[in-house]
């Protein structure tokens, strides 16, 4: 394993030590993509090389929390980016702003 994706994989496990959750060893040896689903986890994440840099980019979803979408750079830099939404709850000015809410998710999930 290079030294610049153990920088990264360090990040990404250290982010989730108190969950034991870390990067698979296959998928990092592969750079391979994978999901993750572990103390009410789900983590989908993917390798890529931007600037021959290497990264990883992960989204995490938990129900007790809001969603995180970051890229770990290979000089352990990160990158935060948008998130989905969480639901709505009701209320009657709820139109425009589900109208915006569904822009928005729709916008990310592309």
């Amino acid at each position: 394993m290079s030294r610049n994706i153990n920088a990264i994989t360090n990040e990404f496990n250290r982010y989730f030590y108190k969950w034991k959750i870390t990067l698979p060893e296959e998928n990092i040896q592969k750079r391979q993509k994978g999901s993750i689903f572990q103390a009410g986890w789900k983590i989908n994440f993917i390798f890529g090389i931007k600037d021959d840099a290497e990264y990883l980019e992960y989204y995490a979803i938990h129900k007790m929390t809001n969603d995180r979408h970051i890229i770990i750079y290979e000089n352990e830099q990160k990158e935060h980016l948008e998130c989905l939404e969480p639901p709505l709850k009701y209320s009657p000015a709820i139109d425009e702003r589900q109208r915006e809410h569904n822009k928005h998710n729709r916008r990310v999930r592309e």
